[in-house]
């Protein structure tokens, strides 16, 4: 059996309710106070069917080994999964309950806010941006792209933000495509239980900063290139997993939920309200209303219909405008510039769009293989679309900002294949002894590629 960390699914109702706005009813209650059993089965031969494992509401993570899928459940799910005709096997079974707030030390700042050992609180992140804008003003400036949706809904919430990190020269940073420099665009923790992508991300800016006019590496690349960083795509997301403390609340969507849509559906590896943002996008978009799922896809019966969504759309066009037509062969224009990656957790693969269809390539197949196999020597990560490692996945961040775009943006998932350090919430240890090391060389890569990807 291999090692996955314990993980839970509880937090206490008062919590929720003080982070949402919405009542629990008593057996909600009682179902978080108690705890519950989480289960992980290994899916035999399962490597083709991963859109019907989804299809079926069923918690596909994103880890493959060999042929064989892995989903989170209860008890209950192995049933479901046998109805359906697969072999299933139980690989991990974890029980943890109680809640512990995120910690800061006294006399800390919002910086120092931690929770599970180590990792960063939303509160932390976006203290770190304006905490780097402020000792270095001619390297970075902190923008409020859109609200998330409690934000929208007035029942707490947070801006969206993201930090752009340049030796600054007049017109740099600005929401303008038309910038001097090209531009690198890293984010992560759309899907708020992926928590180690968050910490690569505050790393990421604490290295840039902190390198420039001692780091040769870093002081050129931020003389020729903006590099933006969004640590926490999903805030309320993360904020409902952080409630959980040393015991985070595997939470993937966000907020947008009603407190029937909570006690109705609990907060399960098997069963959340609220939408996927990266099932949200526009381009190639696909229908899944059941609120309960995790691939919930919409929550109006539409494509785009989350702030977040929508946020992220106008920050890219901001940043890189439009240099693609939307036809199945059209290519970016010859002068397109600009790179993007998407992290997730916790597959250890990289992949490239199409994400919705592995029947097709894009009509920049070529360029992204390269990049892919270069990013790949890096990690030891195999590269490839989505159906092809995993499962297609429509309605994704990298088929809109490549098919509506023309970006050059990858989905990175961190992952460690049957070691400790695999799982959604991995010891913190792991973000600077496995992940760290091959993620900056990445990051990096990528962002010498901001100036002409597609040559």
């Amino acid at each position: 059996m291999r090692k996955l960390r314990a993980m839970t699914l509880v937090a206490g109702a008062a919590v929720l309710v003080a982070m949402t706005g919405f009542a629990t009813s008593p057996a909600a209650q009682a179902e978080r106070s108690s705890g519950q059993d989480v289960v992980e089965y290994r899916v035999h031969d399962a490597v083709k069917s991963g859109d019907a494992l989804e299809a079926a509401g069923l918690d596909v993570v994103s880890r493959r080994d060999g042929n064989d899928l892995f989903v989170l459940g209860d008890d209950a799910t192995g049933g479901k999964l046998s109805a359906l005709g697969f072999r299933a096997e139980v690989s991990q079974r974890t029980h943890q309950e109680g809640w512990a707030a995120p910690a800061r030390p006294a006399g800390a700042g919002l910086q120092d806010e931690t929770y599970d050992g180590g990792y960063h609180t939303v509160n932390a992140h976006y203290a770190n941006m304006d905490a780097a804008a402020s000792a270095h003003p001619d390297l970075a400036s902190v923008v409020t792209y859109g609200q998330s949706w409690l934000k929208q809904q007035n029942k707490g919430g947070y801006a969206l933000k993201a930090i752009c990190i340049a030796k600054k020269a007049a017109g740099d940073c600005a929401l303008n495509p038309n910038s001097t420099k090209p531009r690198f665009l890293l984010q992560a923790q759309v899907h708020a239980r992926e928590i180690a992508t968050g910490e690569m991300a505050y790393k990421y800016i604490d290295y840039l900063v902190g390198g420039y006019g001692t780091d040769p590496a870093v002081t050129n690349l931020l003389n020729t290139t903006e590099v933006w960083v969004v640590p926490i795509v999903n805030p309320d997301g993360v904020n409902l997993v952080q409630q959980g403390g040393n015991n985070p609340v595997l939470h993937r969507k966000n907020a947008d939920f009603t407190a029937a849509d909570l006690a109705r559906c609990g907060d399960t590896a098997g069963s959340q309200p609220g939408v996927d943002i990266n099932r949200n996008f526009s381009y190639h978009w696909q229908s899944n209303t059941s609120k309960c799922d995790q691939t919930t896809s919409t929550s109006n019966g539409a494509g785009d219909s989350e702030p977040e969504t929508k946020a992220l759309e106008a920050l890219w066009a901001n940043l890189f405008g439009d240099h693609r037509a939307d036809g199945a062969s059209d290519k970016p224009d010859v002068g397109a510039r600009g790179t993007a990656l998407m992290l997730h957790s916790y597959a250890g693969i990289i992949i490239l769009p199409w994400e919705y269809t592995n029947t097709a390539h894009t009509p920049s197949d070529t360029p992204f293989r390269t990049m892919g196999k270069a990013m790949s020597q890096f990690s030891g990560y195999p590269y490839g679309q989505a159906g092809d490692l995993l499962y297609n996945a429509p309605g994704g961040s990298d088929d809109y900002a490549y098919g509506k775009l023309g970006i050059a943006s990858f989905t990175i998932e961190l992952g460690d294949q049957g070691g400790s350090c695999d799982g959604f919430t991995p010891s913190y240890s792991c973000v600077d002894g496995t992940f760290w090391p091959y993620m900056l060389k990445t990051f990096n890569y990528l962002a010498g590629k901001a100036a002409s990807p597609y040559k």
